[in-house]
């Protein structure tokens, strides 16, 4: 009977194909025990080519295991739907009895999140959703109950049921608290969980602990475009008994670019080594396979980047040579040529690095002087930048007191890869977590193609003045060339690069066009280019930080290309793809010229595109859309879905994106997975299921959520349905709700937004009632406004007035140590428009005085910035020629004061140490005013 029963199985691997791409971290044991594994399940073991160690035919292939994606048919791999997993996909679907997804088990290191099963503990139903659905669209799972394929419980404290039960079933997991998350969603990058995880996690001590200094493994290799040290004279051994065969370059023809500068010596010792792995130099760029350059000019550089070829710099041949190991040279920032003048826009900058050590410093030094910026050792006051792995430094609190721009290293390291200065104001530049050392995330950022080519080699642009001839008028005319060409292997490792097929309009860089003029010139079939058109120069200004609410991320996502799959197979698991509008297929060209030749080009080139615009809308109106661009949504929300909806969506039950590890009978069991939500997953509501946002909403000194966040996310949610967004942003405040007057840091800070300051039974109101109540009075506190020496009604009308200029051109500086903090201090001053400084008795500092960025009005005629008139000419002389110091009476601080006032007489200037009160008042009344009883008196 078992043997009838057992007529009909089929083996578990009895429909895949699988390749094994050796490395050092898959030794041979390993590798011979998967293939063994895979065969005895009825599967088929797919040998490499013994020349070369790569797959014979990719289409007999379904399966590629490999320990990362540095090997040169990733890219055809992922283009014809082959997956490409880890060796734990073979382990784990062997001990399941069925196949597992291969998300979770992809190597792919832009889904940092592919080996984490999170389940939750005691969260928000907000914060619960939030993270899911980023941990799912970053490559990872969810699991409603604990399993024992979890590995992380995500809870707030360490009692929680499934914490408990990890610890008796002794399951390997770790409890982490949310802040992690948090974080690596905010950096784009997975830190060390550590200061995050139970028992007693870092995060929560009393006294955090300074970030230990940490290694940075992503930048080994590649820490300058020149390498420094010496390659051995004699061919290296393999580093491993797995690479005796694997030859780096075999079959390969290696073009050495004349911009390197290397003597004859070197040239020969690097042919015998690259003979020795396989490969041949040539002189010809058209017959070379790779090419290796410094500079991001030339025509041989033109030809092969336009050519598709792998381009390289010296440093990615002799690591490449050192590992007898192939790698993706655009996987490292310093493994591909660099700009010979830099990036415009860095000429101006001079930056210091700080809480950076060993090879992450050398990497961040040399990336700075490739931007065109200039490095200094030590930071002094006219330095414009500095970069920090933390706020732990001394360099970091002279900075804040300088007022020099702080970031971590990602906005070097993406600007670099983008080939423009970025924007400060992206949340991600300025996060610093409280105990990580932002070092061990140091060198992951990837070049991006798609600028790279827009800057340095675009599509070369056909003259307007061309007329069209006849079609065999005169005989046969000279047929139009196509360039068939592959990508190299890394360009889909890079954000999955693709190039430009169409003519590019914008004029490209002076060091691509100068050489495109040059081959203009040697080639007299060419049209001849016409005259070049103006371009404008990026400023040489170092960017200044935007408010909070005026985030942005001038990230340019790479198109996402479609990949073929085997028919009936599970699709294969992909990053989201993103979109831009002025990236999408046929679109119609932007013309930037004015006059009758530019409005002759763009009505040419309107006339040229008006077949493929013909066909564009008639693919738009065919059921199912179009491949690239048309129905497809401009919109990263649109697209970040991990689960789409069931009404619309015609995918299988068994699709891997929908799949949720769920215990099966009892409480801790092997999951498996299934196509349906797990139970107790709730279905979020759309954004357009919600009524718009018609104010948003700021509540301060109402203890009703305090320990309660499971009642605060309901809330947050009636809210929501009325159309109130709750916020902790001061500049967006539309309603301030308080029990009365405070003196709190978000009261005082919001009154510079004129909002509706209202008592909290407009609150209870519309919790309650589900209902908001119409023109409700303005809060009363009548003991507050007479310490403060005007009415809440007056000081909201001059808040209107003032719209956040109140301290406008004024630069105030704060002590440390001041009651409330500095932060406090700082965001007060910054949204009401002045500059915060912090001032630690630093020597050599420059006191600023106030800015005049408008005139004084006439005496007693018209209101002054702070809202009442001036008739005192002499008062109003005194708003502009005194220097002044926040601070508060604690002994560090009374020794500051006297050096303040030496300093400010030093430079002309009269120093006022005023009590934090004076700030207070003005914030509060919206109007700056002195009295003597403000200032503080050197004691005696």
């Amino acid at each position: 009977m078992a043997e009838e029963a057992n007529v009909g199985v089929m083996p578990l691997f009895s429909e895949v194909h699988l390749a094994i791409i050796p490395s050092d971290r898959l030794d041979v044991g390993e590798a011979d025990e998967i293939a063994r594994t895979v065969v005895a399940s009825g599967g088929n073991h797919v040998k490499l080519r013994a020349s070369d160690q790569q797959i014979d035919d990719l289409s007999a292939v379904t399966h590629i295991v490999s320990t990362d994606i540095d090997f040169p048919q990733y890219r055809q791999a992922t283009e014809s739907g082959i997956f490409v997993v880890k060796p734990s996909w073979v382990h784990q679907s062997h001990r399941k009895g069925k196949l597992a997804g291969p998300r979770q088990h992809s190597p792919d290191p832009s889904q940092y999140f592919h080996d984490v099963v999170l389940t939750c503990g005691d969260l928000p139903d907000g914060d619960k959703d939030a993270i899911i659905a980023g941990v799912m669209a970053l490559g990872g799972q969810y699991s409603g109950p604990l399993t024992i394929l979890t590995t992380h419980i995500v809870t707030l404290r360490d009692d929680h049921t499934k914490c408990v039960m990890a610890k008796t079933k002794k399951v390997n997991c770790k409890s982490v608290l949310p802040h992690w998350f948090d974080t690596c969603f905010r950096l784009g990058k997975k830190i060390n969980e550590r200061p995050y995880m139970f028992p007693n996690p870092p995060l929560l001590h009393a006294v955090l602990p300074r970030p230990a200094m940490g290694d940075s493994p992503h930048v080994g290799g590649a820490t300058a475009a020149m390498p420094t040290g010496h390659l051995p004279s004699t061919p290296p051994p393999s580093p491993s008994k797995t690479r005796k065969n694997l030859n780096a370059f075999m079959s390969k023809k290696i073009k050495l670019s004349a911009d390197l500068k290397i003597g004859e010596s070197l040239t020969m010792t690097l042919g015998e080594l690259i003979n020795y792995a396989g490969g041949i130099i040539t002189d010809d760029v058209g017959e070379a396979d790779i090419y290796i350059g410094q500079f991001r000019d030339g025509a041989d550089y033109l030809a092969a980047s336009r050519a598709r070829k792998e381009v390289a710099n010296l440093s990615w041949l002799y690591h490449a040579i050192n590992l007898n190991k192939y790698t993706n040279p655009l996987s490292k920032l310093l493994h591909y040529p660099v700009p010979r003048d830099g990036i415009p826009g860095f000429e101006n900058m001079k930056i210091s690095i700080s809480n950076y050590n060993g090879e992450a410093r050398t990497y961040l030094e040399n990336i700075i002087r490739y931007c065109g910026a200039e490095f200094t050792k030590t930071m002094k006051q006219d330095n414009t930048h500095l970069i920090t792995a933390h706020t732990r430094s001394e360099k970091y609190e002279a900075a804040q007191e300088w007022n020099i721009h702080i970031t971590n290293h990602l906005w070097l390291e993406e600007s670099y890869a983008k080939c423009t200065v970025l924007t400060l104001s992206n949340a991600k530049y300025s996060t610093f977590p409280p105990v990580t050392n932002l070092s061990e995330v140091c060198g992951q950022t990837t070049l991006d193609m798609k600028r790279v080519e827009q800057v340095f080699f675009p599509a070369p642009r056909e003259s307007p003045q061309k007329t069209v001839q006849p079609p065999l008028a005169h005989g046969a005319s000279k047929a139009t060339p196509h360039y068939h060409y592959t990508l190299p292997a890394s360009s889909i490792a890079a954000g999955s690069y693709t190039p430009s097929k169409t003519a590019i309009i914008e004029p490209p860089s002076s060091v691509a066009e100068g050489v495109e003029d040059a081959e203009t010139e040697s080639e007299p079939e060419k049209q001849p280019k016409s005259a070049k058109k103006p371009r404008g120069r990026p400023s040489k200004v170092a960017p200044t930080p935007a408010a909070k609410d005026a985030v942005m991320d001038e990230e340019t996502p790479a198109e996402a290309s479609t990949a073929p799959r085997s028919r009936g197979g599970p699709r294969r698991s992909t990053a989201t793809p993103r979109h831009l509008d002025d990236e999408k297929e046929n679109t119609s060209p932007v013309v930037t010229t004015s006059g009758r030749a530019a409005r002759a080009k763009a009505l040419e080139r309107i006339h040229s595109a008006a077949p493929d615009i013909a066909l564009y809308e008639k693919e738009t109106k065919r059921k199912g859309g179009v491949t690239h661009g048309g129905r497809r949504s401009a919109h990263l929300e649109d697209l970040s879905s991990p689960v789409p909806d069931p009404k619309k969506s015609k995918k299988r039950k068994s699709d891997e994106n929908t799949y949720y590890v769920t215990a099966e009978g009892s409480d801790l069991s092997d999951g498996e997975t299934q196509g349906k939500l797990a139970k107790g997953v709730k279905k979020a509501k759309t954004a357009s299921e919600l009524p718009p946002v018609k104010y948003r909403m700021m509540v301060t000194g109402d203890d009703r959520w305090v320990g309660n966040m499971k009642q605060e996310d309901a809330d947050k949610r009636k809210l929501r349905a009325l159309g109130i967004s709750l916020t902790l942003d001061p500049t967006e405040v539309d309603i301030l709700v308080a029990p009365s007057i405070k003196r709190t840091r978000k009261f005082v800070a919001a009154l510079a937004s004129a909002p509706m300051v209202v008592d909290t039974k407009y609150l209870d109101a519309a919790l309650k009632q589900n209902k908001l109540i119409e023109n409700p009075g303005t809060l009363q506190d009548r003991k507050a406004e007479e310490a403060m020496g005007c009415t809440l009604v007056d000081a909201l009308k001059r808040a209107k007035i003032n719209q956040h200029h109140l301290l406008r051109g004024w630069s105030i500086f704060v002590t440390h140590e001041i009651a409330g903090g500095y932060e406090t201090y700082k965001e007060i001053i910054n949204v009401n428009g002045g500059e915060a400084f912090l001032y630690k008795g630093r020597t050599g500092l420059t006191l600023p005085k106030r800015r005049l960025r408008v005139p004084p009005p006439p005496a007693g005629s018209e209101p002054s910035l702070s809202g009442t008139p001036v008739d005192d000419k002499e008062e109003r002389e005194v708003q502009y020629d005194h220097i002044y110091l926040a601070s508060g009476d604690s002994d560090a601080e009374v020794k500051l004061w006297k050096a303040f006032r030496a300093l400010a007489e030093k430079q002309g200037l009269a120093a006022r140490v005023a009590k934090s009160e004076w700030l207070l008042n003005a914030a509060m009344a919206q109007e700056v005013r002195w009295d003597g009883k403000w200032e503080w008196q050197q004691p005696a």
